[in-house]
């Protein structure tokens, strides 16, 4: 029995280092794939090279299944609506190629294939299938995902709010050589690259199909939910309404945001060795289960096998969650 144990152990570290391997392997490719897109402006590259690479390969068939499956769910009413908020996600030069739905697509992929896994590790303990197994695999699978699109989207609304006193600055410097607000649009999504570009690309595309300053603007801030583009909309939407100085406005909204980044850079480094406590106490009580697991992984199984150990386990969960929020709620510091 205890022999019978250990290979179905083995077999499922076998399974979930295969997994880990895969997903560093492609993580890896699509970094080698930001790099060449970034340097192939750059690059003398052969007209007549026309090879692709076992990775593109994969990924061209992944995609074409994608949009299979998407067309197939964008029957569904409900799911049309679910997938507005995933439009934001898009890049400017995916618009014509992707949609909302796509992620939907990649949802749905993500729980069946963690389902799959389920009932490949009820086939190897030979245990009886649920299907509240099933349903949560699903779940847990069909919200994946999100986390990954949260944690780039983030990142974007980071560099985004990085770069948006470059693109005032531009616009400011604009208007004083008489352009107008197209035209200065035009020029930030010229001039500067990555997410800011991006959605400067957006707003100059919404502006062509006739659509007024407030709503383009309102709609940014809606992308990217940041207060500096709540601002910058609150601006332009009294400046069109009750008319005004452009080039002052602007001077105003440049000063303000120069002196808020360099408040938070001035924040940032006196929090910086607080920000580093935190995170090393948060991480320190994981370690040390881990480490105690390692050493004994029977010391913990009171907690899962009896009642109390179960109220004990949650009440601790509890307990690390509020602290994390506290002391999150504590060190942030709003400008």
């Amino acid at each position: 029995m205890a022999n019978y144990s250990w290979q179905i152990m083995l077999t499922q570290g076998i399974v979930i280092i295969i997994l880990i391997i895969l997903i560093v392997y492609l993580i890896r490719q699509r970094r080698i794939i930001r790099l060449e897109k970034r340097f192939e402006d750059f690059a003398l590259i052969s007209v007549h090279d026309h090879e692709k690479s076992f990775f593109d390969s994969i990924l061209e068939i992944f995609w074409r299944w994608i949009h299979k499956i998407a067309k197939v769910l964008n029957k569904s009413v409900f799911l049309k609506k679910y997938a507005l908020k995933y439009e934001k996600h898009i890049k400017y030069e995916d618009k014509d190629s992707m949609s909302g739905m796509d992620y939907i697509a990649i949802k749905f992929v993500a729980g069946i294939s963690l389902v799959l896994f389920n009932i490949l590790t009820f086939m190897f303990q030979v245990m009886e299938m649920s299907l509240m197994s099933f349903l949560l695999s699903f779940l847990i699978g069909f919200f994946l995902p999100d986390i990954f699109i949260q944690i780039e989207y983030q990142k974007k609304r980071k560099k985004i709010e990085e770069d948006l006193l470059k693109a005032i600055i531009i616009m400011n410097n604009s208007f004083k050589s008489g352009r107008n607000i197209m035209q200065a649009v035009q020029i930030v999504k010229e001039e500067l690259d990555g997410p800011i570009s991006d959605e400067f690309k957006k707003i100059y595309l919404d502006m062509t199909y006739g659509l007024s300053i407030e709503v383009v603007f309102d709609r940014f801030y809606n992308r990217v939910k940041l207060e500096d583009a709540k601002y910058i909309t609150s601006s332009l939407t009294l400046l069109n309404k009750t008319g005004g100085n452009i080039v002052k406005v602007f001077g105003t909204i440049e000063r303000s945001f120069f002196d808020k980044k360099k408040l938070k850079q001035e924040m940032q480094s006196l929090t910086s060795a607080s920000i580093f406590v935190f995170r090393t106490l948060c991480f320190l009580p994981l370690i040390f289960i881990l480490v105690i697991y390692i050493l004994n992984p029977s010391y913990f199984s009171p907690i899962f096998t009896t009642n109390i150990g179960r109220m004990i386990l949650l009440l601790v969960i509890l307990i690390y969650v509020l602290y994390i929020l506290v002391i999150k709620k504590v060190l942030k510091v709003k400008i």
